[in-house]
């Protein structure tokens, strides 16, 4: 399996990754190439199997800091628990690192794969919020968990 930057001619692939996920498409936005942030997919015997991204906050948002986040990542299920999130969530995190001493994501309490995930490469839970930079939970009167991990 290769980790590598995500190309315009792969969003094909990913959005039948998010279908079979029964997740939101990524649009060319949300792919296109900035200095604040990376879009990276997994690629194994020359297919997509996986794809992940960071979004940069320039403001805090309340007590909910600036910085690099984690963002979206998706898995096609036939990959899944093969160690390609975890593989996604590392190359992620040395990016950033490039750049910044720490890292922030942030996951629906109910998330549980995601978040011992993230614990397992070291993310510690910071708060519990409403909102993070705009985003809400899936569930009705769910929280959002927001976490770091540092260099």
């Amino acid at each position: 399996m290769q980790i590598r930057e995500m190309t315009v001619d792969e969003l094909g692939q990913v959005d039948s990754i998010c279908d079979a996920s029964d997740r939101t498409r990524w649009t060319k936005e949300t792919i296109s190439p900035r200095d604040d942030r990376v879009v990276l997919v997994a690629v194994a015997a020359g297919e997509v199997v996986g794809a992940a991204k960071t979004h940069f906050h320039p403001d805090p948002d309340g007590s909910v800091p600036a910085g690099h986040y984690l963002g979206g990542v998706v898995v096609a299920p036939g990959f899944r628990r093969q160690g390609i999130g975890s593989a996604l969530t590392r190359a992620r995190k040395e990016w950033v690192w490039s750049r910044a001493s720490t890292v922030y994501y942030f996951a629906n309490e109910h998330n549980t794969a995601s978040i011992r995930m993230h614990e397992a490469l070291g993310f510690r839970p910071l708060a519990r919020f409403a909102e993070i930079h705009g985003v809400t939970a899936d569930n009705e009167g769910a929280e959002l968990i927001l976490f770091d991990v540092s260099r």
